[in-house]
């Protein structure tokens, strides 16, 4: 059977992995909100077109 040997990252790595995880899960969301938004907008401005 092989060994592995495992490596360590430092803490300082592991923190820059996190924070470009988390930019990316930001990104991810912000996206998605955005397109809420803009479909929540066109059908607000549609209702109030159609109501007038």
């Amino acid at each position: 059977m092989a060994q592995t040997k495992k490596t360590y990252v430092d803490s300082e790595h592991y923190r820059q992995m996190l924070v470009r995880d988390g930019d990316r899960r930001f990104r991810e969301w912000h996206t998605a909100f955005l397109q809420y938004q803009k479909e929540y907008q066109q059908d607000l401005a549609k209702r109030r077109s159609e109501s007038a």
